[in-house]
């Protein structure tokens, strides 16, 4: 404890992770978001910088054994826009991508507060939002080391979630266990669980709840990703 008595949002990150109820008693108590998001998000940034040139290779290497020929006159051209915009790309997406995820936690927590006649500030489920999010943290940290191990033309294939367990595949199931990650579920409960707390309820219905709209996202994701396949010999 700190001598105001405030935990530090560095102890109450561990808390989160191995002692969920009482690290959510104290956020929603107290519920300061801007330092632990700050964190998170600076991480995430870091993240996209140490992988933005795997990437940029990846691309490249993509490009060259890809099945759309670059006219010759356009390699270069081409080359250096897509490196340039993948560098972007993925710099911006991982500073971004926190901070959008916890606006959708923090909105769909609010909803439900809503519809459980429940009054909870937007602020409180936003600080809920960012302490949940640290297994989806771990997670990319995770991932983002392999990519950095991994050799070019296996980029496309590293993951964390269940679809590491099969082989490489166009499928609908493929697609759709490419969404079930471990760390998302992790973050889904704690998410739920904070949810909870804040609304003082059971977790049982907002961790149903959360997954419930997950899966209806994993489907339709694997479902585009199926439509988004072209057919054998189109290419």
């Amino acid at each position: 404890m700190s001598e105001n008595g405030k935990t530090p949002f560095i102890l109450r990150f561990f808390q989160v992770l191995g002692s969920p109820g009482k690290a959510f008693a104290g956020i929603i108590a107290a519920p300061a978001f801007l330092k632990p998001a700050l964190a998170i998000a600076g991480i995430s940034l870091l993240l996209g910088i140490v992988i933005a040139p795997k990437m940029q290779a990846f691309t490249v290497w993509s490009l060259e054994h890809g099945p759309v020929a670059v006219p010759p006159e356009e390699v270069e051209q081409v080359l250096a826009v897509a490196s340039t915009t993948v560098v972007a790309g993925t710099i911006a997406s991982m500073a971004v991508a926190p901070w959008l995820i916890w606006l959708v936690i923090a909105g769909l927590l609010k909803i439900y507060a809503m519809l459980s006649a429940r009054q909870v500030p937007f602020k409180t489920l936003f600080a809920v939002a960012v302490y949940g999010y640290l297994p989806v943290l771990l997670g990319t940290t995770i991932e983002s080391l392999l990519v950095l191990t991994a050799p070019v033309e296996r980029v496309q294939y590293v993951t964390l979630s269940i679809a590491a367990l099969l082989p490489p595949a166009q499928s609908f199931l493929y697609f759709f266990l490419a969404s079930c990650s471990p760390f998302t579920w992790w973050s889904l409960a704690l998410w739920g669980l904070g949810g909870a707390a804040a609304l003082g309820i059971r977790a049982a219905g907002p961790v149903a709840y959360l997954f419930a709209l997950w899966a209806v996202w994993a489907l339709a994701a694997a479902g585009l990703g199926v439509l988004g396949t072209p057919p054998a010999g189109a290419m």
